[in-house]
């Protein structure tokens, strides 16, 4: 009788249990306000979706991807462009004036924060961090961006509407690691201040 395996004997790949990017955070303030504003428009939506925990609260930058284990290489490139643009940047305003939900399928879309010309200083500093992780770690993120800070998610959708702007001051990024569908909260890897 042969050796040899059948075209069923193979072993699934590893499931990717990691996600890792980069983040501005808000500040204590801001994240007040961001509560505050997300139970109002629950309410005036009739949403059910469970605010999102303080301490996720973000607005993602560059996105190194998922991984089923820390990519230790990659996690150091990335740091070298991270610490980069860094260094050539000067702490600048947000401000989100929209909230808003995100249809990305029939079921949990995202109620989010979004905006206009306050948000103009997110978007340079994404192109720029782009820039960076392509140079240094071959790494591509999408060539559009779209800034935006989520509340909580919901089957139901939210128009478009004005809201009393949400700012900060951004004066560092992180870069997060995300444990996928586990509800843990996130781990801050490391930390640039500008």
């Amino acid at each position: 009788m042969s050796e040899q395996g059948s075209l069923f004997d193979f072993e699934p790949p590893p499931k990717n249990t990691d996600r890792l990017f980069f983040a501005a955070m808000p500040d204590r303030n801001a994240i007040a306000s961001i509560r505050a504003l997300a139970a109002e428009v629950k309410t005036q939506h009739g949403l059910t979706g469970r605010l999102i925990d303080d301490a996720k609260l973000h607005a993602t930058l560059c996105v190194l991807g998922d991984f089923p284990r820390m990519p230790d290489a990659l996690i150091k490139s990335a740091s070298k462009a991270a610490a980069l643009v860094a260094d050539s940047t000067l702490p600048f305003k947000v401000s989100f004036d929209t909230a808003q939900s995100f249809n990305t399928g029939p079921r949990h879309r995202p109620l989010v924060l979004t905006g206009t010309e306050g948000i103009v200083g997110l978007s340079g500093f994404y192109k720029n961090l782009s820039g960076a992780l392509l140079r240094t770690s071959g790494l591509r993120n999408a060539p559009s961006y779209t800034p935006h800070v989520t509340m909580l998610y919901d089957d139901v959708t939210a128009s478009p509407q004005n809201v009393t702007p949400i700012e900060w001051t951004v004066r560092e990024f992180v870069l997060l690691h995300s444990h996928i569908d586990q509800g843990r909260p996130y781990n801050i890897l490391a930390r640039w201040t500008f």
